[in-house]
């Protein structure tokens, strides 16, 4: 008998006498109290630590013969010489030896050390607490449920049949509950919904409940779930969605503004025009126009702001404003003496942006420009030869006092110049490969005899498909003039 209790895998020792002297630990006894030597030694002189709440249940059960159990109970204990007192948890039952005059003679200590447990328990009512969850079990068979002990502060239930929570659920939401309840049955899996909920004090919160189907003997089946308050995160969301939609609309606004600015196409003289604005997002760098002087000539320019996006687009607008009224305001000057003055106008707090600037007399198809760090133009002659234009220059708000110099050119019957954004020859495929120059001009030689109204939208489909039909990553334009 001995050998048996010394496996047992609980927690026993036996008392003797009215000292209550230990006569007998098993090893899982001796791990409990750190393998001291109390063998022979009264328990109040061996464990003193144990207090005396513990030992006046001992008392108890040698003055009324009766047994004494309990779960979870807490101790102290010296586990270790020279460390501090460990807390432990234990399920005891404390039952009175008799002896054949029926008196007590001593006492059988067994249980079980749930410190592990209950450390658990602890660790998961905090985290159900800290993040308003509540557990629960439903009886499939019964239909009663069984809640967390802080299901009714957070939900305001308690223990009872499962018809109770489902009445509080509101009206609109409950068919998505008996569906997912349903599902769930019927394919033994587990289901997650978010439905409204309706507390005892009237006011109504969003919750997630989640559950699953749960097996057990002689094939009876429960739920088991947790139950969470998310209110907090629904309103959120809400708010995001809200926000969303307000700063679309501003952008979508922002977006018929900036669309507003660039010229329509149109025929001046012996010069068409025609512009291609596609911005990443709603709104962009990039910004063109073209404007007609007093004296007939025309003046245009393509700019391309650094960066894309709402803050890209402001900062085109401005830069719009500043070349178009340079250029309503100071038709003597030339384009090299335009662009000068723009750079020292431009604030430095702004970011810089590059551009052409041009002028050009449609009846003659005389003309000049500036390049200020953006692409080279293409002169595209009528007979498909392409030669670009330009020496670099300098970006406008890289330097306060640049110096400029104009490129002068000639559009003869069936010549064009196409001004363009990096947009359309750094767009990257699927791996890695820019769309390049080359291939822009090998779609303009496949336009040469089609190429009022199909050269600017073929362009903007070929960039899209090299993109693979995504989204594209910077923005989108060009400028085409045509002498007819």
């Amino acid at each position: 008998m001995r050998r048996l209790l010394e496996q047992a895998p609980g927690f026993i020792a036996v008392l003797r006498g009215p000292e209550q002297t230990i006569e007998m630990v098993n090893a899982a006894c001796a791990e409990l109290i750190g393998h001291r030597d109390v063998i022979g030694r009264p328990i109040r002189e061996a464990l003193a630590e144990l207090g005396d709440t513990f030992f006046d249940l001992l008392d108890r059960v040698t003055s009324t013969g009766e047994a004494v159990m309990g779960r979870g109970r807490p101790l102290g204990i010296h586990r270790m010489p020279g460390r501090p007192m460990e807390n432990r948890f234990i399920d005891y039952v404390f039952q009175p030896i008799i002896g054949a005059d029926g008196a007590v003679t001593g006492i059988f200590l067994q249980g079980h050390d749930v410190t592990d447990q209950k450390r658990t328990e602890e660790q998961l009512r905090l985290a159900l607490q800290g993040g308003r969850i509540a557990a629960w079990e439903r009886d499939l068979t019964t239909d009663y449920v069984t809640w967390s002990d802080n299901a009714l502060d957070l939900l305001g239930i308690s223990n009872g049949p499962a018809a109770e929570f489902v009445a509080r659920i509101h009206p609109d939401d409950r068919r998505l509950q008996r569906d997912a309840l349903a599902r769930a049955l019927a394919e033994d899996a587990s289901y997650s919904i978010e439905v409204r909920f309706l507390k005892p004090d009237g006011s109504m919160i969003w919750i997630e409940h989640r559950a699953e189907v749960q097996k057990g003997p002689n094939g009876l089946r429960s739920l088991a779930g947790i139950t969470a308050d998310i209110t907090a995160r629904r309103t959120a969301e809400d708010e995001v969605r809200e926000s969303e939609a307000r700063y679309r609309k501003d952008l979508e606004a922002a977006a018929l503004v900036q669309n507003g600015l660039v010229p329509k196409d149109g025929i001046i003289g012996n010069l068409r025009h025609e512009g291609l604005l596609q911005s990443s997002s709603f709104i962009g760098g990039d910004t063109f126009n073209v404007v007609r002087q007093a004296d007939g000539r025309l003046s245009f320019f393509h700019i391309d702001v650094c960066g894309h996006g709402a803050a890209a687009a402001l900062v085109s607008v401005a830069a719009h404003h500043l070349i178009s009224q340079a250029a309503v305001r100071n038709v003597s000057l030339r384009p090299e003496e335009l662009v000068q003055e723009a750079a020292r106008d431009w604030p430095q707090d702004l970011p810089f942006f590059t551009m052409i600037y041009g002028q050009i007399d449609p009846e003659t198809g005389e003309g000049s420009m500036v390049q200020a760090g953006h692409p080279h133009p293409l002169l595209i002659r009528h007979d498909g030869s392409i030669t670009p234009l330009g020496d670099g220059g300098l970006p406008i708000g890289i330097n306060e006092n640049p110096v400029y110099d104009a490129v002068p050119f000639t559009l003869s019957a069936g010549d064009a110049l196409l001004l363009y954004s990096d947009g359309i020859v750094e767009a990257e495929n699927a791996a890695g490969e820019v769309f390049s120059e080359e291939r822009l001009s090998g779609l303009i030689r496949a336009h040469s005899t089609a190429r009022a109204g199909s050269l600017l939208q073929a362009i903007a489909q070929e960039v899209l498909h090299w993109r693979g039909g995504t989204r594209l990553e910077d923005d989108v334009s060009a400028l085409l003039l045509e002498r007819l």
